[in-house]
Order: structure tokens, then C-alpha cells, then sequence
């Protein structure tokens, strides 16, 4: 696009916002973030200490205002309301609640569904009606077989309320573009790890809980037995080798994002910024193992613990890993043909999760945990 970019962003302080941001930064755009304080930080120290985490140094081109997602109009004075709406050509809403606990459903529903309705409120008022939304391609809950890209809700159950209230929202843009009054694209990564070049993340959900429990509980054996070599840990966890989740690198969710956004034909659609090649679990786990050297760890069904209890490590392990444990038995399959189609000939490609590339991964987060035990 050849015209002035003035956007709005919501979830600027997250993992996938920041990157987002910052690159929006660099491209020239004028970028509005709107952010919560914290006890220790205004709004817009918080967005500016974690835009500097991902590179971004001259802050000439953000503006933040103190607002909530979750809040009638986004939680802001009439009179920012009517500046943001005015000198606003597209809005980004990435903020999210990323819980998935079932006690949490009212505050997750509240931020995804809530949120997103208020977000639509503000888009429709503005000159362009233009919403970029992020969703998820989880939303695509207890389906086995392949979700398509056309596919919001088509009866499926879902994991958890995360999923739930991702496709409910999804539901509301997508009533809003049939009503005529928003034009949106709707972006959906699957599980968003590290920067595919160095390894670097900036904030810790997913895989990488799963790798700091057991990181944690390898530093307490360590404590007990300095031996050297790999800890033994017999430690089964539920999950079925054979199937695989869907890693995608978050320099390819933001640069794939970045370049759809500037098709005219990306009005409209819905995009699975997924891995063509998901990871089997018996791929990605041995070398997260390898990575932490420990030995022993195995994905097992569930006849096994019938055949043999759970150790009270394993039921802790278990507890903590809940979440994490409902998608090592399995998930959908994403149809990425609309995304794939959309890049071509862009330069940007969703690398192969290679066991090179686990290292960069894995091995990162690693060294991270350890220096910060130091």
C-alpha cells in the first residue's frame, strides 16, 4: 500500500503484539498501541520496555493510550476515542487472554469475546472500517480431520474455553463483514515459538512450559545427584507419538501477517498461518530430552497407567501439564492452501522444523533458564 498507515494495536505487550508492532514501526507506520499500566509502569513504559526487547530503539512513530479491551468502549475518554477513531486507517486486535483454565472461563470470555465485540465497536467508526484480527487455528477444537480456512464453527466441541472463545469471536467478525459494516482479514497461527534465525522468544507459553517443568524438576534431582551425565527420569506422559503438533516460528507468523495485509484480495479471509508439515510428537520430544539431557521420559496411553499407577511424580506432572497433555493426544489438521497461495513469490516461507531447528528452539529457552539460575 502506497498510502499512509495509521494503526491501531491492541496487545502490544505480548508475544505475537510486540513482534507485530515493531515490525509495523520499522515499515514506516504511524502505530497506536493501547495498553494497561501496572503498579510499577505506565502505559506507555510497558509498551516501549518490551518494543525494545524485540529491537525496536526510536519511538517516534508510537503513540500509546491507557485503555481495556475488556471495557465499553475500550475503556477510554470520549474525546481519545474520537482522536483514535479519526486517524485511524486499520486496526490490529491481537489482545487476548491466552488462559486456559476452566476457572478462568468468564475472565477469558470477557477479554476474547467482550474484547473483540468492543474492538468491532471502534472499527466500524472508523473511516475504513479495516480490521485485522488475530484468531487462533486451534479453533478448530476436537476435529480430527482437515480444517479449512473457509471453516469457522461447523459443530465441533472444544479443548478448553481458549478455543472456545476465540471461534465465538471469530463468529462476530465474521456476522459484522456479512452485515456490510467492517472489512476484515482474520489471521490464525497455530503454536507460536521462537524466532526461526536465533532462537529467541519474549514471553514463555505452550512448549515452552512444557520444557520448564521439566527443566525445574531436573534441577532438583541435579541438586541431589551432582553426578555427571544424563539425569535418569522414568516418566510417563500421555500423549500419542505418532501424532504432532503445529509449530510455526514468530517471524513467519508477523512477516506472513504483514505481507497478506497488503493484498487487496486478503479483504475477507481467514488465513491458517500454520506449519505445512506439523511435528510428530516423536520427533520433537526425544530432542527436547537430548537438549536437557535427560533419559527415560516416553509418551504412553492411557492403558498404561491402568496397567500400572501413576508415580506421584507423574500425577504431579500431569496436574501441572494439563493443558499441555490434551494436545499431545492429538490435533486438527490445518488446510494452509489460502495462506501458501497468498506468499508466493513474498519470500516468506514457513521453515521445516528440522532437528537443527529444535536446537535453536529448544536450546535458547535452555540456556535461558540457566542463566537466570546463575
Amino acid at each position: 500500500m502506497s498510502e499512509r498507515r495509521n494503526i491501531l494495536i491492541t496487545g502490544a505487550t505480548g508475544f505475537l503484539g510486540s513482534h507485530l508492532a515493531a515490525r509495523l514501526i520499522q515499515d514506516g507506520c504511524d502505530v497506536t498501541a493501547l495498553a494497561r499500566g501496572s503498579k510499577n509502569a505506565s502505559p506507555r513504559a510497558r509498551v516501549e520496555n518490551v518494543l525494545e526487547e524485540v529491537g525496536v530503539s526510536q519511538f517516534g512513530k508510537l503513540h500509546v493510550f491507557e485503555g481495556d479491551i475488556s471495557l465499553p468502549n475500550l475503556g477510554v475518554s470520549e474525546s481519545v476515542r474520537k482522536q483514535i477513531i479519526s486517524s485511524t486507517t486499520e486496526v490490529w486486535h491481537c489482545a487476548a487472554s491466552l488462559s486456559f483454565q476452566e476457572e478462568d472461563r468468564d475472565e477469558i470470555f470477557r477479554m476474547n469475546v467482550d474484547g473483540t465485540r468492543h474492538v468491532l465497536d471502534l472499527v466500524r467508526q472508523t473511516p475504513g472500517r479495516r480490521l485485522h484480527h488475530v484468531s487462533t487455528a486451534y479453533i478448530a477444537g476436537n476435529r480430527n480431520d482437515v480444517a479449512l480456512e473457509t471453516e469457522i464453527h461447523i459443530g465441533q466441541t472444544f479443548k478448553n474455553a481458549y478455543e472456545e472463545s476465540k471461534c465465538q469471536a471469530e463468529l462476530l467478525i465474521a456476522e459484522e463483514e456479512r452485515k456490510g459494516t467492517i472489512v476484515a482479514s482474520v489471521y490464525r497461527p497455530s503454536i507460536v515459538i521462537g524466532d526461526s534465525r536465533s532462537g529467541r522468544a519474549t514471553h514463555f507459553h505452550g512448549v515452552y512450559a512444557f520444557i520448564r517443568a521439566l527443566w525445574s524438576a531436573l534441577e532438583r534431582l541435579r541438586r541431589r545427584m551432582p553426578a555427571a551425565g544424563p539425569v535418569k527420569l522414568p516418566l510417563r506422559v500421555l500423549g500419542e507419538e505418532s501424532q504432532t503438533l503445529n509449530f510455526v516460528p514468530i517471524d513467519y507468523v508477523v512477516d506472513g501477517m504483514v505481507a497478506i495485509s497488503r493484498r487487496s484480495d486478503s479483504v475477507g479471509a481467514t488465513y491458517h498461518l500454520a506449519n505445512p508439515s506439523p511435528t510428530e510428537n516423536q520427533v520433537w520430544l526425544p530432542n527436547i530430552c537430548r537438549i536437557l539431557h535427560v533419559e527415560g521420559i516416553q509418551l504412553v496411553g492411557e492403558n498404561s497407567f491402568l496397567k500400572t499407577p501413576m508415580t506421584k511424580l507423574e500425577a504431579l506432572f500431569q496436574k501441572q501439564m494439563a493443558f499441555y497433555y490434551q494436545y499431545l493426544q492429538g490435533e486438527p489438521r490445518f488446510d494452509c492452501r489460502r495462506a501458501l497461495d497468498a506468499l508466493k513469490n513474498t519470500g516468506v516461507e514457513c521453515p521445516s522444523v528440522t532437528v537443527e531447528f529444535i536446537d535453536r528452539i529448544a536450546g535458547w529457552y535452555v540456556d535461558f533458564l540457566n542463566a537466570k539460575a546463575t
